[in-house]
């Protein structure tokens, strides 16, 4: 009697170890198919990694290549002026410069730029826009107008950042002729 109730706990026993063996398989399975499926989708976010770091830098190039052409373009249009202006002084034998007019805020983005360029060299648009509480937008587009206007803006880019200052000879000449009408009540505001 006791031997067939230890062949009955003994045949229990395989079953439960060859159940344990089955699961134990099944799950090794299942855990093998997610593994293969998390490597596939590690590969794929690496090729996509890949791919927009590849972009990334193309586009930064591509960024940099345009800032050197709007560099140029701009110098360019200065250039064309100036050559417009000369030909327009020597046609109609005018005195070398005649006062430019500027609206108010076109003044204080000129005065901005022309008292902040004196303290400490080249400054941003950003810089401009702190001084007079305009945004950046609108100091560009003030800007864009001085130019326009003949005042000789220089802008430089260094890494994407654009920086300011007034030609040195147009500085001189607005000191002595006060070429852009400036009153002394605004000019005390930017001193």
């Amino acid at each position: 009697m006791i031997w067939i109730k230890f062949s009955l706990f003994n045949g229990k026993k395989n079953n439960g170890s060859k159940e344990l063996l089955t699961v134990n398989k099944r799950l090794k399975k299942a855990f093998n198919t997610i593994k293969e499926e998390f490597e596939e989708h590690l590969g794929s976010i690496n090729e996509n990694t890949n791919e927009i770091q590849a972009n990334y830098e193309y586009l930064c190039n591509i960024d940099s290549k345009i800032d050197k052409l709007n560099e140029k373009i701009e110098e360019i249009q200065l250039f064309i002026k100036h050559l417009a202006n000369e030909k327009n002084r020597d046609d109609k034998k005018k005195p070398t410069h005649n006062h430019i007019f500027l609206t108010t805020r076109e003044k204080e983005v000129f005065l901005a730029l022309y008292t902040m360029a004196e303290e400490k060299g080249p400054i941003t648009y950003k810089a401009i826009s702190r001084r007079i509480g305009l945004t950046e937008f609108m100091v560009r587009e003030y800007i864009i107008n001085l130019i326009e206007k003949g005042i000789p803006v220089i802008k430089k880019y260094v890494n994407q950042e654009v920086y300011l200052d007034i030609d040195q000879k147009f500085r001189h000449m607005q000191a002595k002729e006060n070429l852009v009408d400036i009153n002394e009540s605004m000019a005390k505001r930017f001193v």
